[in-house]
């Protein structure tokens, strides 16, 4: 079941996933970020039987552009099709004049950080999202790409 996050009900859950995942959420400064959003920014929980499995953050950018801010999936469900339904069920519920989605990750322009990395981007990929740009804002030694799915609906 997907559904709007609480930040009340639900941010505890969303810590312990990114605490669950000390490879893609290494730093302190990003663990408090996302924390942040988590309590913030609007969003969407994944849950199942154990509870929430996955979560993401998301902003408006502009006015026909949109970015998931955070995303993760508990450690016993990645590769289940959690992060995906989760991108579905927003790109479905954005407003009709959206016309993209960013997300921002880790680049490999200086060398692969990581398999999880890899893994990261390859997700993105397989779901339509394209590289646009890379970026320096996270610091030199942590490369940004981000990275664009159009999400326009057709006109009729």
């Amino acid at each position: 079941m997907i559904r709007p996050l609480d930040p009340v009900r639900d941010a505890d859950a969303c810590d312990a996933i990114v605490r669950g995942l000390p490879d893609w959420f290494g730093l302190a400064e990003g663990i408090e970020e996302c924390a942040a959003a988590v309590r913030s920014h609007d969003g969407l929980v994944a849950s199942d039987e154990i509870g929430v499995s996955g979560f993401l953050t998301y902003e408006r950018r502009a006015s026909t552009w949109w970015e998931i801010t955070w995303i993760a999936t508990r450690a016993d469900r990645r590769g289940t099709g959690v992060g995906t339904r989760l991108i579905d069920e927003l790109i479905g519920g954005l407003p009709d004049d959206a016309q993209a989605l960013l997300v921002k990750t880790l680049s490999d322009r200086d060398g692969d950080p990581g398999p999880e990395y890899t893994a990261t981007r390859a997700f993105y990929l397989a779901r339509g999202f394209l590289p646009v740009a890379e970026l320096d804002i996270w610091g030199p030694e942590n490369p940004c790409q981000v990275l664009a799915r159009r999400v326009a609906r057709p006109a009729g």
